[in-house]
């Protein structure tokens, strides 16, 4: 069993939509660390406990994926839930969603984002925030 700890990771390539959405979850009373790419979300992580959750944007921008990012973080946190929020769903790539996977489909409204992170966060910590 991993230690949770208090922050949710996001990584959108936008700056715009990273802000408004970090705003947003920081409003409901998420700790939340913002990243442009996966690998500075991957430093960001490197030395402290897992993300309650990661949310990503499915096309990182320069050829990166949120899907490669998020199998970096099963590989280092198996039980970790990740969302993926994408107007290019396209990109899934017939990849098959399993438990700790959900979907988000861009435009979405921002009650609908926190509606999906509050449900998906580990059982464990769900009633704690």
């Amino acid at each position: 069993m991993h230690r949770y700890g208090t922050s949710l990771i996001f990584v959108e390539d936008d700056a715009i939509i990273r802000d408004l959405i970090m705003d947003c979850l920081q409003e409901h009373g998420y700790e939340v660390v913002g990243a442009a790419t996966a690998e500075d979300a991957m430093q960001c992580l490197a030395s402290g406990p897992a993300p309650l959750l990661a949310v990503t944007d499915i096309d990182l921008g320069a050829g990166r994926s949120g899907l490669e990012f998020a199998d970096r973080l099963h590989e280092r946190w198996p039980e970790l839930n990740v969302i993926f929020a994408s107007g290019r769903l396209d990109r899934l790539n017939g990849r098959a969603f399993d438990p700790r996977e959900r979907c988000l489909s861009k435009p979405f409204s921002l009650a609908k984002l926190v509606e999906l992170v509050g449900s998906s966060l580990p059982s464990a910590m769900a009633g704690s925030l």
